[in-house]
């Protein structure tokens, strides 16, 4: 039988016990999933193993495992980061989760001229990428980045949500794409010559798409605009499909 698969927030790897005291993941172990004591677990902590674990005890406060044989998740080849303009909550959820299935590393939501969507929440966000990775199988868990402005996003260094923030910043990668309808349209050669761990930022427009400002922006600091074709695509589309594209090339 497929066990079911976990995060947790904490180094799992050299120690042969865990001790689990996070309230939501007791609650789904012993109401969602009826755990009981010897019933077997997958967790992960985000650093490419998988352990499998034996539940010894567990209440509604805390749970002892027994950490049994690890497994090493091959690491995701592509390194890529989505910058993606506030849209409909619902539509930015199902980008982070099937994005994280895919295998993105980071998503930066962007303040964008034609954003009607002004706020996110990001503790829900994090929660989404943390049980689409449970569910898909990857080693790691997606960070989730601050909200910023279009021209932070693209000259400045990248924030993530965590509490203290000024010691969580994440280098912005040098290697820019801009994708809109009217932009050159995308070739192999956009693919080719690039080593698999190079990092590259895909920038996806709100609806409505970039404004003209905006358009300025990019071609001042020399950020290549492309094209996935002649159709319009809504946001969340644009997202995933550029996503792939870059990840399965």
């Amino acid at each position: 039988m497929r066990l079911h698969r976990f995060f947790v927030n904490e180094m799992v790897g050299g120690r042969a016990k865990i001790v689990i005291s996070d309230e939501d993941l007791l609650h789904q172990w012993k109401k969602v999933f009826r755990l009981a004591s010897g019933d077997n677990v997958i967790i992960f902590d985000g650093s490419g193993n998988d352990y499998e674990c034996k539940i010894v005890t567990i209440s509604k406060d805390r749970a002892e495992l027994a950490v049994g044989a690890s497994r090493n998740i091959p690491a995701i080849p592509k390194d890529v980061w989505l910058f993606i303009a506030l849209i409909k909550k619902d539509h930015f959820e199902w980008v982070v989760e099937k994005g994280t299935e895919l295998g993105v590393s980071h998503f930066v939501p962007i303040l964008a001229e034609r954003s009607e969507k002004k706020y996110l929440n990001m503790e829900r966000l994090a929660k989404i990428a943390k049980e689409a990775s449970e569910q898909s199988g990857r080693g790691t868990v997606p960070e989730i980045h601050a909200v910023m402005s279009l021209e932070d996003a693209i000259v400045g260094e990248i924030s993530s949500i965590a509490d203290d923030i000024s010691s969580n910043m994440a280098k912005n990668p040098p290697n820019k794409i801009v994708f809109d309808p009217n932009g050159v349209l995308l070739t192999r050669a956009d693919f080719e010559n690039k080593k698999p761990a190079e990092p590259v930022a895909l920038f996806i427009g709100p609806e409505g798409g970039w404004s003209e400002d905006e358009l300025a922006l990019f071609a001042s600091k020399k950020v290549s605009v492309k094209s996935m074709g002649q159709q319009i695509l809504r946001a969340e589309t644009a997202a995933i499909a550029s996503a792939t594209l870059f990840l399965l090339n």
